[in-house]
């Protein structure tokens, strides 16, 4: 009877066993799919930050085009006089002259040179 009872209670601690092995292998199969979960959320949200990144960056192209494309089209004339330089004020203020030197041929000037081109003519 002893090797009846011994053999009973050797099939209960199998039985016990296999549950727990069961429970465990159940539990690990859960984890990895958690794991899995989570591990793509973590490559969402790290590319949810790139986005978010980048398109800040962007943002602020657009917004330095926008005012270089602004600042483009604005005329110069259109500045008002505090913006401008203190040169570019007092040129503004100042007429603009032009003039214009034209050098006189005189008939002394003109007949030394005509005598320097017969000279070069025969040598």
């Amino acid at each position: 009877m002893a090797l009846l009872v011994e053999t009973e209670e050797l099939q209960k601690k199998k039985a016990e066993l296999e549950g727990e092995l069961q429970l465990l292998t159940d539990e690990e199969k859960t984890l990895k799919e958690r794991v899995k979960a989570l591990e793509v959320n973590v490559a969402i949200q790290k590319l949810e930050d790139k986005i978010k990144v980048k398109r800040e960056a962007v943002e602020k192209l657009e917004t330095k085009k926008n005012e270089l494309e602004k600042e483009f089209k604005e005329p110069e004339t259109a500045q008002k006089p505090e913006e401008q330089e203190p040169e570019t004020q007092e040129k503004a203020k100042e007429p603009e002259l032009m003039v214009t030197v034209a050098p006189v041929e005189t008939q002394e000037a003109a007949q030394p040179q005509e005598e320097e081109k017969k000279k070069h003519r025969f040598f």
